[in-house]
């Protein structure tokens, strides 16, 4: 302690001392094979050596501290590199649960080309929609140059989704069936009792389909699954429209009225398939 406060009195020679320690510390690292100072560096030190235990009683080792600094930037470094292991591995999993996705995706099409033999289907990937009528028009990666032409039916695995209204060399548009303008000749699949779907303009309905023309007598039940009819001849016959959640009669009691929700999920469309044809049906 007096050695301390001796010190503490002179700050000047405190300074001498300090740059001293760290000198020679220094040179401890850096030389530590160089034999010349080997001869020396042990009586350097034990000279200092009662002057860097009071500093280390105080609360530090000069020596240790310097040491510690290239073990923190080493640290530093490792811990980047582990975050950009961490990142490219979070990345590596996104991707391949991605490609998992679309592999199911086109298993799922290459199920419904093999179960619709009886269609000339051409597999097209969704690109955009209309920024005019965003919910209601898709954009497509297939046009004339792949044989597509206006009012051809487009649907996916679970059914219809609408009817080209117009194609360019590569890209069609879509018209989706929730469309107002849109109108698909249909009947009950249980009852084949026909009428047709268009389209809600009910803001409370919106996204799903109304059938009107329903005769009165029609034996009507929540669930039914509805289906093309093939009337009008845009629409091939028993592609599935949607499901029957609600039926009720017109004001004027002559005919009945339901209201469908979509088969297909229109939101949410990805890979589709246009009916280019009837296999042997007259071009």
């Amino acid at each position: 302690m007096v050695f301390l406060r001796h010190l503490s009195s002179n700050r000047r020679w405190l300074i001498w001392i300090l740059a001293l320690i760290m000198l020679v510390t220094i040179i401890s690292i850096t030389l530590q094979k160089n034999d010349v100072f080997r001869a020396i560096e042990n009586p350097i030190l034990t000279f200092l050596s009662p002057i860097q235990k009071a500093l280390s009683t105080a609360g530090f080792s000069i020596k240790e501290k310097i040491e510690f600094i290239p073990q923190i930037f080493q640290l530093k470094e490792e811990n980047e590199a582990l975050k950009k292991q961490v990142a490219e591995l979070q990345r590596y999993k996104q991707n391949l649960l991605e490609y998992q996705r679309e592999n199911e995706d086109l298993r799922k099409l290459l199920g419904l080309k093999e179960k619709n033999l009886q269609f000339d289907l051409e597999t097209a990937e969704v690109i955009g929609r209309d920024s005019d009528d965003w919910f209601n028009i898709i954009l497509i990666d297939k046009g004339k140059n792949q044989g597509i032409e206006k009012d051809m039916a487009v649907i996916t695995n679970d059914g219809l989704v609408g009817c080209i209204i117009s194609a360019t060399a590569n890209t069609s548009k879509v018209m989706l069936i929730t469309d107002e303008r849109s109108a698909v000749s249909a009947m009950l699949q249980r009852t084949r009792d026909n009428g047709i779907v268009r389209g809600s303009i009910n803001e409370v309905q919106k996204g799903y389909l109304e059938m009107d023309f329903l005769s009165k007598d029609a034996n009507i039940a929540k669930g039914d699954i509805v289906i093309s009819s093939g009337l009008g001849g845009i629409i091939p016959k028993g592609i599935v429209v949607g499901e029957i959640v609600e039926a009720q009669k017109e004001s004027h009691q002559l005919t009945q009225y339901a209201i469908i929700k979509p088969a297909a999920d229109l939101l949410k469309l990805e890979w589709v398939f246009v009916v280019k044809s009837e296999k042997g049906a007259a071009q």
